[in-house]
């Protein structure tokens, strides 16, 4: 990038920094142009945690600009000294996001986040350096389409392969740096660097826990947001990233960090408030012909249309279709980011779902299906992905970066833990709740009643598993499902599975690939292949398949994004599903030079 001089400023008599660059940057009129306009916008930038520039200019065809001289190290050489605390590790981390914010917001971004960039003064102030030079790099004709801007093992994903970057790209690269912090190594490991850009691309980091026990679950989570691959499901505002790690920050100064035990099993104890039930009796069992209670939803009806499997006097199966709109004035949510499907409850009797209002809001809502209506659930604004607990009493959802519940019958929610960005839950008799918190990482489990979230499950890195997510209680309550998400070039990975394991480590195995989450009721597992849901024959005692898979229902959303299908199932034979194309990801498009669509 050029050389960097010390300098006295002889008019206001103080130490400066001139950074010289070479003449190939300014060869042009165009690129002499776009560096004095790009100098211009960073020197716009005013803040503590942002080094300020004095001056930039050009003498005899030589680029140059002048800014303040730090007095301090960088952060590099800070952190091989070792001798930082946690509460300190957390202030350098709130000083820089809240520095990379103030740039964004006036539309500067980085490129070039890392730890030689950030120097820290003798006072502890935290200062980020050289603020939108990379761009001026990636304006030189040296540099060719295609190639990279950056620096090898704190570049993104779409950095590494040459493709257009953002403040999302500075996002990933703060995600580096904020692991490198508080594990004290980085996320990638590769011995070289074309196997660590191949790290960044293919291979998903294990939680920091997994490194430290110690590790906050909260921090654990603001860190794996960051180092999402796919860019609409990274943390999208380093704002937000300095909100969370000021109140992890406050957290630490009270000293009541939750912490995370990894590789050990839970036993939760059952929550003291709940009532205990016998399980339900299978009264119904799934036959060929599938005789149970479907509930199919038309996302362009707005509606669900359900299917009861009964029995007459003479003990023949017959079926009965109803229509059950939307609650008045909303639709279904019931797919994509914060949403989730419509759930049945285990007693077979309502449906739980999150509808959105005229206005925007997403709410949850219970509809009995003996009612001509549903109603909404107060205090669950914002909720998605809810659950129910066993005895159909309580729903656990996600909202505001927390697991909660609520009483169906009326009472205002609870929370339970953290959850910075929930991706299923389940419930079991004695009051455990297995839930993934994160877009990335392991199932982790805590009480109904609250407590710590501990790890159940590992991220197995020789498969390139991300995410293990939507886990699913068996009947037993100390096995349970979960759906295995593996690194992928598009929306679906070979690799994509669905896993049995056990609350003591002692089970893990895969049952079949599928491409979203799947679920055990009645003797049979149901799950996707494409956007058909199917069932298979399993017995819950070997946790064997048995038997050929065979068509419930074509044509249900399932959406690739999330690798979420859109259905769900009660023990006693009720089965609701929702037909129709969800719209996540993205979509291939032609446009003119103005952005309008050609096709």
């Amino acid at each position: 990038m050029g050389v960097v001089y010390q300098a006295e400023d002889l008019k206001l008599g103080r130490l400066v920094a001139i950074k010289v660059f070479p003449s190939i940057f300014t060869a042009s009129e165009d690129e002499r142009t776009r560096f004095f306009q790009e100098a211009r916008l960073a020197s716009s930038l005013n803040h503590p945690n942002v080094v300020t520039i004095h001056e930039f200019d050009e003498k005899d065809g030589t680029a140059f600009i002048v800014s303040e001289r730090v007095d301090g190290k960088t952060l590099g050489a800070v952190l091989q000294e070792g001798k930082l605390g946690v509460d300190r590790l957390l202030d350098v981390a709130v000083q820089i996001a809240t520095g990379i914010s103030a740039a964004h917001a006036l539309g500067i971004v980085h490129r070039d986040i890392k730890p030689e960039n950030i120097m820290i003064q003798k006072d502890g102030r935290v200062r980020i350096m050289d603020f939108g030079l990379a761009k001026l790099k990636s304006a030189s004709r040296l540099t060719k389409a295609g190639s990279t801007v950056g620096t090898t093992g704190y570049m993104s994903p779409e950095q590494v392969q040459g493709l257009e970057s953002d403040h999302r790209s500075d996002i990933f690269s703060l995600g580096v740096l904020l692991f490198e912090l508080f594990a004290g190594h980085s996320p990638f490991k590769g011995v070289h660097e074309t196997a660590i850009n191949y790290e960044i691309v293919n291979v998903d980091p294990e939680p920091m826990s997994a490194v430290k026990a110690d590790i906050a679950p909260e921090l654990d989570s603001i860190v794996l947001e960051c180092l999402v691959k796919e860019l609409s499901e990274r943390t999208q505002s380093v704002a937000e990233v300095a909100k969370d790690l000021r109140h992890c920050k406050r957290e630490s100064s009270k000293a009541r960090l939750s912490r995370v035990t990894t590789a050990r099993p839970v036993y939760a104890q059952p929550d003291s408030t709940s009532t205990e039930i016998s399980q339900p009796q299978k009264t119904f069992r799934f036959q060929r012909f599938v005789p149970w209670t479907v509930a199919a939803a038309s996302l362009l009806a707005l509606a669900l249309v359900l299917m009861l499997s009964l029995r007459n006097s003479s003990n023949e199966s017959f079926t009965v279709r109803a229509l059950i709109p939307a609650p008045e004035k909303t639709n279904f949510h019931s797919y994509g980011f914060n949403a989730g499907p419509v759930v049945v409850s285990p007693n077979g009797r309502m449906l739980a779902f999150a509808a959105v209002t005229q206005e925007g809001r997403t709410m949850l809502y219970v509809r009995p299906l003996d009612a001509t209506s549903s109603k909404p659930l107060p205090g669950t604004e914002g909720a998605y992905y809810p659950f129910w607990s066993p005895d159909s009493k309580f729903l656990g959802f996600f909202s505001a970066g927390k697991l909660r519940k609520v009483d169906v019958a009326g009472s205002p929610p609870v929370t339970i833990c953290d959850a910075i960005n929930g991706r299923g839950g389940t419930w079991s008799e004695d009051g455990t709740i297995l839930f993934n918190p994160l877009v990335v990482g392991p199932i982790f489990a805590v009480s109904s009643a609250g407590g710590t979230p501990t790890v159940v499950t590992k991220i197995d890195t020789t498969r390139k598993e991300s995410t293990h997510r939507w886990p699913h209680f068996l009947p037993d309550g100390k096995h349970f499902l979960y759906f295995s998400r593996t690194a992928s070039f598009g929306a679906e990975a070979e690799g994509d599975a669905l896993f049995v394991a056990s609350l003591d480590f002692k089970t893990n195995k895969m049952l079949t690939n599928t491409s979203a989450n799947a679920m055990y009721a009645s003797g049979y597992l149901l799950f996707m292949r494409g956007t058909t849901l199917l069932a298979q024959a399993f017995d819950e005692a070997s946790l064997e398949l048995s038997g050929d898979p065979f068509t419930v229902a074509e044509e249900a959303i399932n959406d690739p994004g999330f690798n979420l299908a859109v259905f769900s199932a009660s023990q006693n034979g009720v089965l609701a599903y929702q037909t129709g194309i969800g719209l996540a990801g993205a979509r291939m498009m032609i446009v003119d030079r103005t952005g309008k669509e050609l096709g």
